[in-house]
């Protein structure tokens, strides 16, 4: 049997619900089916917004919100700009980059780039200093202990394996590395850089997040083929909005695409590129820096 519809019971409901909700919720959960209760149920929803107690969203006619007023104060004062998260990164990127706790680092590679390869040696590098888990959602479990095994990398108390595909922010623990190997949404590509920021918030370690990015672009200048790179992955700049250090890979090359913290005053590593091979096994071998700025960085 519906409840009476009241004020009181309209700001209850509101109280707990989390995210956006509609008039179609409402009515769906309390059950409102005549035309006067859906009349006075906006009349009601009125009078909250004037309360400043949920806010009508421009998108969509008849979606809110509830308002949160809640703002966690940040004791910047007694922060240590010398705190950071010493990783070790496949090439040698800790010379040129600092990672700060609460970090979202991006590897986006086009396919077969080398972004696993990639994100299992930065685990091999970085197991035995820190807890670590590994979202997998690229391989089964005897082709990841395939390579795990050519990269020597052996079972620890700190390292776990986890199958995930999406909701990532969901599961991660705070205070462990994390590595995702990969955050795909499909088609829904918009999706990307929402899904990041959900893990930037529950942060207070690192997270770095593997993403697929699009086939190079192919153009022919007088007749000559020319292979372009492109640097953002599926998403665009959506998904650079909370990298501290974003890395793109293409053929053989490696660049350090956006440093948000340089670690050195003099060297700018922004637009630094590695190149490298796969050797027979499969591994990065060769690895040549070849482009830096040098001089003052920004």
């Amino acid at each position: 049997m519906p409840r009476q519809l009241t004020q009181s019971l309209i700001e209850e409901w509101v109280s707990i619900t989390k995210g956006q909700f509609s008039l179609r919720d409402i009515w769906n959960e309390i059950g409102i089916e005549s035309s006067e209760g859906k009349k006075h149920l906006r009349t009601i929803l009125d009078r909250l917004e004037e309360k400043g107690i949920i806010t009508h969203l421009e998108k969509g006619y008849g979606n809110y919100r509830r308002v949160d007023n809640e703002a966690t104060k940040m004791d910047w004062e007694n922060a240590d700009p010398d705190n950071t998260v010493p990783l070790l990164f496949p090439f040698g990127e800790h010379e040129f980059v600092k990672i700060f706790p609460k970090s979202i680092i991006i590897v986006a590679g086009s396919k077969q780039a080398g972004k696993t390869e990639y994100l299992y040696n930065f685990i091999k590098l970085n197991m035995a200093k820190y807890p670590i888990d590994l979202f997998n959602s690229e391989t089964g479990p005897e082709q990841m202990k395939e390579r795990f095994v050519s990269l020597g990398i052996t079972p620890s108390p700190t390292f776990n394996v986890y199958e995930r595909y999406d909701n990532f922010a969901d599961v991660i623990n705070s205070d462990h590395i994390s590595v995702i190997d990969y955050l795909d949404l499909n088609s829904e590509v918009y999706l990307v850089g929402s899904e990041i920021d959900a893990i930037f918030r529950k942060l207070r370690s690192v997270a770095i997040i593997a993403l697929q990015k699009p086939p190079p672009a192919v153009t022919y200048i007088k007749g000559v083929k020319k292979v372009i790179e492109r640097d953002l992955a599926y998403g665009g700049g959506f998904t650079a909005k909370r990298a501290i250090l974003y890395i793109t890979m293409g053929q053989s090359s490696l660049k350090l695409l956006y440093v948000k913290s340089p670690a050195q005053k003099k060297i700018n590593p922004q637009n630094m590129t590695f190149t490298f091979n796969f050797s027979e096994e499969g591994h990065f071998a060769n690895i040549q820096r070849s482009y830096g700025h040098l001089g003052e960085g920004k």
